[in-house]
């Protein structure tokens, strides 16, 4: 058998940590289904060794370890994992259970991924991305190459290759860094149909052609496209070339999550919309929110999301929606009530999304925007929503995420969490304040300051604004691909946002770390004007408490400006999505 992952990491975690092999951070997450982000444990007395061991690595990772699932176990993604054994080419076993610490992310890479479809080299063979791999992967990162070919000689043939490549490659490492990379980097002795048990039928079936991931939770994920912006290849016909360094996107990306799921409140009230049903283009429905009572107990709320492919039996690309659409969560309000706002749904434009429900209008709470061909996972801050729906009660909500001409069937968990973080205040009033329009010279044209009067119980004051560009202008790839910015002045305060990473090549790249996901099948490395592809939009937030004086007057006013200055003349103008609040906090 082989040794445990951890009898041969633990001895090196002091110093492994300083290792240029992998970057330690203390980001570490997964995206897992809402309902179940806290799996059943078992408590096998048996486990204890290995629980024992795992709780320094993890410790030294900075993370906490976990005991092992109890299941129910399956092999779909979003399924928690089982156990598993399988042969090595260095003539070892990888045994998950055994090894299993909670705090590590397994990436499975196939041997079946080409550099570009007109280059039929193996992306896992080209020996010059390896260090551009391991400097990239977070330390909790393992490994698994394997072979989905359909003859036993060309998957030992892959195998011993990818083998003997990586042994070449480690060699050039410091003693630390050969040990940590040993146990961190497997190869799998036999081709996946031939590996046996869940693990073998699911790594051979169409789900995960392109990979699988165990992730935080021990819950499988499918695996993207590892395309590099960098590595432009305008004769195939997805004109990139792709990188294997961009597995380790995948372990950063369920880092992320991990931390993001972890960091929900343990108390809180949650409210569920929907959970897992195949929604298309949008739905509405009627929400029984909990008493204004227990709302007034109540200083936070977050919103969460998670969207699937609608085929569980298929891969992610062609199965999830193709596009970036924009999405919007809103809640219908009385005419004449509280907040108003921009309400287009449109980053490729998402249509009209219905009408049904009582009478009045909806207003905007949490924006998000769809990937390309991936599946999902968000959770945004939405506490200045607690003020719209106060009285709480039957609330009527509208989840629009696509157009009526591509409606993107998708299977779709939306959850409401009600919480106390203790704040000291809790939102009592918003007040709508500016909307966005086309980004061209009359953009500023009649926009006129508002004043504000603020209640003389007033505790705590922000703008709140959720704000977007979307299409492009002839001349500046206005708004999508241009740094628009946006300035309110508070009682003669000036509050700007700015977008600096849109129109660069790959700013996106960075934001795994921020909720969106990595590997998409379309050119989500591009930064945008406010917005990623797959990625919440989080709310841009200004506390104004100092220049809005409980029982005075606030006057506000805003402008839109490219390059400091108003919008130029331009043909085709794009368009800026804003929806912006003061909000009041008793």
């Amino acid at each position: 058998m082989r040794p445990s992952i951890l009898l041969a990491a633990a001895t090196l975690v002091a110093a492994a940590l300083g290792l240029p092999l992998a970057s330690c951070s203390s980001s570490s997450n997964s995206a897992t289904p809402i309902a179940d982000a806290q799996p059943d444990v078992g408590d096998d007395a048996g486990d204890d060794a290995a629980d024992a061991m795992a709780t320094p690595y993890c410790d030294a990772l900075g993370s906490k370890a976990a005991p092992f699932a109890s299941g129910p176990y399956g092999t779909h993604r979003g399924d928690l994992a089982d156990d598993f054994t399988i042969p090595l080419v260095d003539g070892t076993d990888l045994a998950f259970k055994a090894s299993f610490t909670g705090c590590d992310v397994f990436v499975m890479v196939p041997d079946t991924l080409l550099v570009a479809d007109n280059n039929t080299q193996l992306l896992w063979t080209q020996k010059k991305d390896y260090a551009l791999l391991f400097k990239a992967s977070p330390k909790n990162a393992h490994y698994v190459f394997y072979s989905r070919s359909g003859s036993d000689a060309t998957a030992q043939a892959n195998t011993k290759t990818m083998q003997s490549n990586l042994d070449a490659y480690a060699a050039t490492l410091s003693d630390a860094d050969q040990a940590w990379w040993r146990a961190h980097v497997h190869v799998a002795g036999a081709r996946a149909a031939q590996l046996g048990g869940w693990l073998g039928t699911a790594l051979a079936s169409p789900t995960f052609s392109t990979g699988m991931v165990i992730d935080r939770f021990q819950r499988l994920r499918g695996v993207g496209m590892f395309a590099d912006v960098a590595r432009p290849n305008a004769s195939a016909q997805w004109p990139f070339n792709a990188n294997l360094a961009f597995a380790a996107s995948e372990a950063s990306y369920h880092n992320a999550q991990y931390d993001a799921i972890s960091k929900l409140p343990a108390k809180k009230k949650t409210i569920t919309l929907f959970n897992g049903e195949v929604l298309q283009e949008f739905a509405e429905t009627d929400v029984t929110l909990p008493t204004a009572a227990e709302i007034a107990t109540y200083d936070t709320l977050q919103v969460e999301v998670e969207m699937s492919c609608p085929d569980p039996n298929k891969v992610e690309f062609g199965n999830c929606g193709a596009l970036d659409y924009l999405v919007g969560l809103y809640v219908r309000v009385p005419d004449g009530a509280d907040a108003g706002s921009d309400a287009s749904t449109d980053a490729g434009d998402a249509g009209d999304a219905g009408d049904a429900g009582p009478s009045g209008h909806d207003v905007e709470i949490a924006r998000f925007i769809t990937s390309y061909h991936r599946e999902t996972h968000w959770i945004v801050d939405a506490s200045e929503a607690l003020a719209l729906i106060k009285d709480g009660g039957v609330r009527h909500m509208k989840w629009s995420f696509a157009p009526p001409w591509n409606k993107q069937p998708t299977a779709t968990k939306l959850s409401l969490h009600f919480s106390n973080a203790k704040k000291g205040y809790a939102p009592a009033q918003i007040v709508p304040l500016f909307t966005g329009g086309t980004f061209d010279q009359n953009y500023n044209a009649n926009r006129q300051p508002m004043s504000v009067a603020i209640p003389s119980g007033a505790k705590h004051v922000d703008l709140w604004v959720i704000v977007t560009g979307h299409g492009s202008d002839s001349t500046n790839s206005c708004g999508e691909f241009c740094n628009h910015q946006h300035e309110i002045t508070v009682n003669g305060h000036v509050h700007q946002k700015e977008f600096p990473m849109a129109g660069t090549q790959d700013k996106c790249e960075g934001e795994l770390a921020h909720g969106m996901v990595p590997n998409q099948g379309g050119t989500w490395w591009y930064g945008r004007g406010g917005w990623c592809p797959g990625k919440q939009v989080d709310p841009w937030i200004v506390d104004v408490t100092a220049e809005a004086p409980a029982g005075q007057s606030a006057t506000l006013a805003y402008r839109g400006l490219y390059l400091g200055a108003t919008p130029p003349m331009v043909a085709s103008a794009g368009n800026i999505f804003l929806t912006s609040y003061l909000v009041v906090y008793e």
